[in-house]
């Protein structure tokens, strides 16, 4: 279903984000201590960049989320998380069903081998039609 490239991409935006997060709202805290304002965009271009850098990782990893479960999953309670819960779901959903495949999936289902099977298609009669 999914390469390994995209997989090494999508497991390398899990991490950066999950050392991302606690490191940006740490440093909020802390300048919201010592500063007394917080951080405001317009005020340091520099954070506002990192920011930015940081958050392009969480947004791919977030619409591959989505998109992997409206084409393979469609299980309800998923879906409503991660409509609500978008910010912290998306990695827990990524984390169990993409990428360790802790839960089985509600589309999917199993192929049986047809090579070297036999397959009768049912024949009609024309002689009753006549």
């Amino acid at each position: 279903m999914i390469s390994k490239q995209l997989m090494k991409i999508l497991i390398l935006c899990f991490w950066v984000n999950i050392v991302f997060f606690p490191s940006f709202f740490t440093y909020s805290i802390i300048s919201f201590v010592i500063m007394g304002n917080g951080i405001t965009m317009e005020s340091n271009p520099i954070i506002a960049g990192i920011t930015l850098l940081f958050d392009l990782p969480f947004l791919f990893l977030s619409i591959y989320t989505v998109y992997f479960f409206y084409k393979y999953d469609r299980y309800s309670k998923s879906g409503i998380y991660l409509l609500l819960f978008n910010f912290i779901y998306v990695h827990i959903y990524f984390y169990r069903v993409i990428w360790k495949r802790k839960r089985k999936l509600a589309n999917t289902f199993k192929h049986e081998a047809v090579l070297g099977n036999k397959i009768f298609i049912e024949t009609e009669d024309f002689e009753n039609y006549n």
